[in-house]
This record gives structure tokens, C-alpha cells and sequence, in this order.
């Protein structure tokens, strides 16, 4: 991995850490950073922050702990340890949950998460997460939710009953907690909120989904083309601000690159009008993180010249600290959608979005006759 040019020293070792296999240029990287001075607190604490922590001490345990203080190395494994603990015990939650939709005759598609972390990563240690992503049909939405309420989980959002259609519809996710505060679940019946609209068909998802095994259970997994597609939708949403997004891209990129189906892929984000989206995701994975890519895929990539400058704004803001939200950074936003009906519709939202709340109330009835005014922007 070339050196990262304007970043700390602890920046790069980030970088360096942030796939769980390195190759001799990156290791003798990383032993050369380790020979300035690292503020370690700063360093774990970023990681951490990042979402790579598990692979920042894995690296030291396993690539390079004749460089790293007995001190900080012995802090390393106590928490991998810990952390490999607790990603084992949110695995067997999200299979015993599957195997109890299944019985109740809803199945569900995981994602990000445990089989993330097993099947991209190799290893569920390695990959840090706090949730459990479900994917269900929207018409087994409610089902689900009530499954979950009758098993000892509650909701975390305080909707009131008569606003709790609308929420939903709007959000298309609901957040469950287990009542001890140990697991807690997103249920999903679209890939993106209204707020972010993407449109790729939650159905066409199912009809290309695969079988794996997870902990020795038969588990549903998105193809590797829906994969890559949602994670780079997922990522741009949230402005790549955390490492971890890039580093997803990078292990599936590493994991099953000869399987991808590259032409089919280019063909459905081009349908979807989330090209700009897709090569993004995979721009920062190469450039950032040394991440493998087609000759076909990097042409168009460095062909748009608008790619450049958003992969540009996420580098220099990558370790600013904290989420950017759209209204923070509207022209971003913007830029990410190709299409002039697309940037038109970003427009309309982030418009409402800065909107004092009563205004925001009003336009709604003015536009819409107190509908959705998510309904509005998805029509627009």
C-alpha cells in the first residue's frame, strides 16, 4: 500500500490495518509507522470510532507485535477476546431468530453483520458490529415486528400509535431491542428510507439470493452483485464517513471477485441511476485500501472526472471526526445521483430537510394534502 499523503502517522496504520490479510509491502508499512511516535490512545480510540478495532488488534497480535509496547498488545487481546466473545453470541441470536421466522412462516435475508463478518472477512471476529440487520417482504413486515415484540423485545422508536404508519412507511425499518439491552435488531423491508431513494426492487433482491452456512445453520445471502451495490448505496448515504464501510467493499471485492458478474453489475446500477454511487464505493476501496479491480471498472471510474472530486471530499474528510448529514453537505449529495431527475428529487428533500418543523408541517399539507411528503419526493 502506497503511503497516504496528509494523514497522521496513525492515520495510515489505520489504513494499513483495515483489510484482515496484508501483503509484504503493506506489513513493512506498517513496521516502519510503528517506528515514529503513535499516540496509542488516539490510535485505538479512532479505530474504535472507525469501526476496524478488531482488525487494528489483530494486526498487532498477528502481523506485528514485536512492534507494538507489551502494554498496548496485552490491551489488544484482552478486548479481542472480549469482542470475538460477543460477535459469537450475536451470531447464534441471528440464527436462532432465522430458524424462528422460518418456523413462523417468514423468511428473512441477513445482512451486514454476522454473515458479513464470516463470509467477506473469514472470520466473524474480525469485523465489529452492535446490530442484527434483518431483511423481510414488506408484507411480512408487521408479522415480524410482532414476533419480536411477543418474544421480549421492544421498539425504540416513541412513535404514537396514529403516527406509526406514516413513520414506517416512511423509514421502512424498525429497531427492536432485546430487554436486556444485549441484541439489538433492525428489521428491513427496503434497502433505503423515502429519504433516500433508491430503486431497486426489494423482490429482485430475493430471486438472486444464496444459501450459506453460518455456525453450521442454513442461512439466505445476497448475491455478490446485490452485495456490492447495497453496501456502496449504504456507504454513500452516510457519506463513507466511517472506515469500515470502505473495508466491507474491500473484503467482498477480495472474496469473491471471480464470481462478480461485472457487466450484469455496471448494468443494474446504470438501470438504477446509482452508477455514481457503486464506482464511488469501489474508487475508495481501490485507492484507499489497495482493493482489486477490473480494467473496465477503473476506465469508468477514471473517466468522470466527478468521481474524483467526491472519492477527493471523503478522503480529506475521513478522519474529521463525526457524521455528516445531507443538509450538512448538500452539494455532495447531489453530485452522487447521475441522473438530472435524481439530483432534482435530492433537491426537493434537503429543501424540506432545512425547513424549520413548522414549515415543514405546512408544506407537507400544502403539497400533499397531509400525505407522505416522502410519497411526494419518490413521485416528483
Amino acid at each position: 500500500m502506497n503511503s497516504q499523503s496528509g494523514f497522521r502517522p496513525e492515520h495510515e496504520l489505520l489504513l494499513c490495518c483495515a483489510t484482515a490479510s496484508t501483503d509484504a509491502d503493506t506489513k513493512a508499512r506498517m513496521q516502519s509507522l510503528l517506528r515514529r511516535e503513535i499516540d496509542w490512545k488516539y490510535l485505538i480510540d479512532l479505530a474504535a470510532a472507525h469501526g476496524v478495532r478488531p482488525l487494528l488488534c489483530h494486526h498487532f497480535a498477528t502481523t506485528c507485535p514485536e512492534s507494538v509496547s507489551p502494554t498496548v498488545l496485552a490491551q489488544a487481546k484482552r478486548y479481542f477476546q472480549a469482542h470475538a466473545f460477543n460477535n459469537l453470541f450475536l451470531m447464534r441470536e441471528l440464527t436462532r431468530w432465522l430458524d424462528l421466522l422460518e418456523r413462523n412462516g417468514i423468511p428473512a435475508i441477513p445482512w451486514k453483520g454476522p454473515v458479513l463478518a464470516a463470509t467477506a472477512y473469514g472470520n466473524v471476529a474480525l469485523r465489529q458490529f452492535g446490530d442484527l440487520d434483518l431483511l423481510v417482504r414488506e408484507r411480512d413486515a408487521r408479522a415480524a415486528k410482532d414476533l419480536f415484540l411477543s418474544s421480549g423485545y421492544r421498539l425504540l422508536d416513541q412513535v404514537s400509535a396514529n403516527q406509526e404508519e406514516a413513520f414506517y412507511n416512511a423509514r421502512k425499518v424498525c429497531e427492536l431491542a432485546r430487554e436486556d439491552g444485549r441484541v439489538v435488531v433492525e428489521l428491513h423491508w427496503a434497502i433505503t428510507s423515502q429519504t433516500f431513494p433508491f430503486r431497486l426492487d426489494p423482490t429482485s433482491l430475493w430471486e438472486r439470493v444464496e444459501r450459506i452456512s453460518l455456525d453450521g445453520a442454513p442461512v439466505r445471502n445476497l448475491s455478490p452483485e446485490d452485495l456490492l451495490l447495497v453496501l456502496c448505496v449504504h456507504g454513500a448515504k452516510h457519506h463513507w464517513a466511517k472506515l469500515m464501510w470502505i473495508s466491507d467493499i474491500a473484503h467482498v471485492l477480495r472474496t469473491y471477485f471471480a464470481r462478480i458478474d461485472w457487466r450484469q453489475l455496471m448494468q443494474r446500477a446504470d438501470d438504477l441511476g446509482s452508477a455514481r454511487m457503486l464506482f464511488l464505493g469501489l474508487l475508495l476501496a481501490h485507492d484507499l485500501l489497495g482493493a482489486k479491480l477490473p480494467n473496465e471498472v477503473l476506465q469508468r471510474t477514471r473517466g468522470e472526472p466527478v468521481l474524483a472530486h467526491l472519492a477527493g471530499e471523503v478522503r480529506s474528510g475521513l478522519f474529521g471526526g463525526g457524521t455528516l448529514m445531507a443538509v450538512e453537505r448538500p452539494e455532495f449529495y447531489i453530485q452522487l445521483r447521475e441522473r438530472s431527475r435524481d439530483r432534482f428529487r435530492c433537491r426537493l428533500y434537503l429543501g424540506y430537510r432545512m425547513l424549520t418543523p413548522q414549515t415543514q408541517a405546512w408544506t407537507l399539507r400544502l403539497l400533499h394534502g397531509g400525505r407522505s411528503v416522502w410519497h411526494f419526493f419518490q413521485r416528483a
